[in-house]
């Protein structure tokens, strides 16, 4: 099983160094019998107390230590702000070399929603994938936070929001050596069925027989079979055979490109060409979690695209499952493959109210939304504002692109029911365009409400966040949630 650490929070008695938290306009914020000497320290330093600066108050033989840590002012709000504050919580940590902290109660903090915050930031960033190294990087690692009795349920919570997410940042890390399809596809229904999903993986005989041929033409190059996982949730019994949601993601473990290989410095990391299917199966963990109210479908290609003399080519013409021909006019645009025959699985044996998709699917999306956003492409303008509210809800922000069937042609070949590649684009010299692998899956969501959502600059992060360090993000765990949920209360209302 893919391993990942983070920092404990318990409720021992022991700690460090105590936590209080300072403002630009008004006093600290802690334990009483603590903030009269933080108030001394605070005047006598001219500690001036902007979001992530500390100030380390080791005292006297017989004081205990505190670490003053500035918030801002009072009218500072937000759940990046307090995530934003536990970041700088395990900075401080780290640079003081401290393990283990104390934290107010939330009724010191005033804001109830700010420890609950403060911890899933600390959980977030002090996430780390174990790599199994034999020598210590020589860092120092925050260990514990240590928080009041009573504030139990938001440490709780904030663990089940960072599990989720944390676990599929690690299988986004996870090198691709150690994360084959099969590995992946045994790991994830590990987990999905330990939340209460019935899961099953179809391998290379399995989609022979039913005709996924745009998954295997993906995989065949490898010596690691191609793996369809399916994971159902029946949250709503009574509504037995009614699907409220499909969930598919693009679970590409290794993408070399194929034929039209990559080259450096991207090839290498491309371990991440999974984060589409790592963002499905945290959503699915997260709603089981929480008991959704609600039958779901995660439906998750697995496979990996290399070079290989088995492998499909360039002019190829293939025949999808669902009956559609593709012309291959470029072997690195396999991601659109693999979630074609994964909607259309889901379609034909689930009929779902809506499908989602959710891919790194095109580099061309960062050059206009860069790690911020996330594009959208959505058939319907009900399903494209619930995933916009669920994305402004959870921090995780979404900008619909336009989707319409003037570009169509983008997808046109002369020889097949369609191109896995667009249009020529600018002048002709070939671009490309993120809209073109858009409307390629179109084709195979037919009339089912159909949302596409390209994570290829958000699943990655290249500097540090409010929500992480650099490196995977998690991106898409907490909005689909958040979306499900909001179908639940939309029905239940």
């Amino acid at each position: 099983m893919t391993k990942w650490h983070s920092i404990e929070i318990g409720c021992s008695s022991h700690c460090d160094a105590d936590v209080l938290f300072a403002r630009t306009d008004a006093g600290p914020t802690g334990a009483a019998e603590l903030t009269a000497r933080a108030a001394a320290a605070i005047q006598s330093t001219q500690f001036e107390a902007h979001d992530g600066l500390w100030l380390d108050l080791v005292g006297k033989q017989d004081e205990r230590r505190i670490v003053l840590l500035g918030v801002g002012s009072s009218a500072r709000s937000g759940r990046d702000s307090w995530l934003a504050t536990g970041a700088a919580l395990l900075d401080a940590m780290r640079a003081l070399r401290i393990g283990s902290v104390r934290l107010p109660k939330s009724s010191e903090i005033g804001d109830q929603s700010a420890l609950y915050g403060i911890l899933l930031g600390a959980l977030l960033h002090g996430y780390h994938l174990d790599q199994g190294r034999n020598e210590d990087s020589g860092a120092s690692r925050p260990e514990t936070i240590v928080i009041d009795d009573a504030d139990g349920p938001n440490a709780d919570e904030a663990l089940r929001i960072a599990n989720a997410v944390n676990r599929a940042r690690a299988w986004v890390e996870q090198p691709a050596n150690l994360l084959s399809p099969a590995i992946f596809a045994q790991e994830a229904a590990s987990v999905l069925e330990a939340c209460g999903a019935t899961v099953r993986v179809l391998g290379l005989a399995e989609l022979e027989q039913i005709g996924a041929g745009a998954l295997i033409a993906v995989g065949q190059a490898s010596v690691h079979e191609p793996k369809l996982l399916v994971a159902e949730w029946r949250g709503a019994p009574e509504r037995d055979g009614c699907w409220d949601a499909a969930l598919v993601g693009k679970g590409i473990t290794f993408d070399g490109g194929g034929l039209n290989i990559k080259s450096r410095p991207v090839i290498e990391k491309m371990k991440f060409d999974m984060g589409g299917a790592a963002a499905v199966l945290g959503a699915m963990e997260l709603a089981m979690s929480r008991h959704a109210r609600a039958n779901l479908v995660a439906v998750v290609p697995m496979a990996e695209n290399v070079i290989g003399g088995r492998g499909m080519r360039p002019g190829d013409v293939i025949r999808s499952l669902s009956g559609l021909t593709v012309e291959i006019l470029n072997t690195d645009a396999e991601g659109r493959l693999v979630l074609a025959d994964g909607i259309t699985y889901a379609i034909d044996h689930y009929k779902p109210a809506a499908i989602v998709d959710i891919a790194t699917l095109t580099g061309l999306i960062t050059g206009v939304l860069h790690e911020e956003y996330a594009g959208l492409y959505a058939s319907e303008d009900r399903l494209a504002n619930a995933l916009l509210n669920a994305g402004a809800a959870t921090g995780e922000l979404l900008w619909r692109m336009p989707l319409t069937p003037k570009q169509n042609y983008l997808v046109e070949s002369s020889v097949a029911d369609v191109a896995n590649l667009g249009a020529p684009g600018f002048l002709g010299l070939g671009i490309g365009s993120p809209t073109a692998g858009a409307k390629f899956i179109e084709r195979f969501a037919g009339d089912t409400p159909w949302a596409h959502i390209d994570i290829a600059g958000t699943a990655w992060a290249t500097r540090k966040t409010s929500r992480s360090q650099p490196g995977a993000t998690g991106f898409g765990v907490a909005l689909i949630d958040e979306w499900l949920a909001g179908l639940e209360n939309e029905r239940d209302a």
